[in-house]
């Protein structure tokens, strides 16, 4: 096949069956990056949120999460700093409890524990997200405590 040709071909699992739920800011340019590349080695075309054009309507990544056949959450320490984070967290949450979903959580230099329990830093950051609503505060601690439940992996050491 030609070059010109082949670059019109459409590889049959870009279709993305795995959401990738993390903290920006904090985790982009490394372990994703890396988790990324590993993930398409294997013929596995993650969806991850910078693939949606600038000025979309944020309600298209529900949608992903919702097409999406696995979701992985790689929780991180400033993860509790993000609304948006916890609000996919919740809907993948929702998900997986009506069964349309698997979830695999990543336990990036934070303890299982301190996430379940919402305890130092994580948890300060999360009473401060939360403020005084009560809503937002119930879903995303309670999306917290089901993800710990799942088994999953800690990365806790620089390799």
């Amino acid at each position: 096949m030609s070059k010109a040709a082949s670059t019109n071909v459409v590889h049959p699992t870009l279709q993305h069956k795995v959401f990738i739920n993390f903290r920006g800011e904090e985790l982009r340019g490394n372990f994703i990056s890396h988790l990324i590349n590993a993930l398409k080695a294997e013929g596995i075309y993650p969806y991850i949120d910078n693939e949606e054009p600038l000025g979309e309507d944020l309600s298209v990544f529900f949608k992903r999460i919702k097409e999406s056949s696995i979701a992985i959450a790689v929780i991180s320490s400033l993860y509790s700093n993000s609304q948006w984070c916890l609000n996919e967290l919740a809907e993948i949450k929702e998900c997986v409890a009506e069964g349309k979903l698997v979830v695999f959580p990543v336990f990036y230099k934070v303890s299982v524990d301190t996430v379940r329990r919402q305890t130092s830093t994580f948890g300060e950051n999360l009473n401060r997200l939360v403020g005084t609503d009560d809503n937002k505060g119930t879903k995303w601690r309670t999306a917290l405590t089901y993800v710990t439940k799942k088994k999953g992996v800690s990365v806790h050491k620089k390799r």
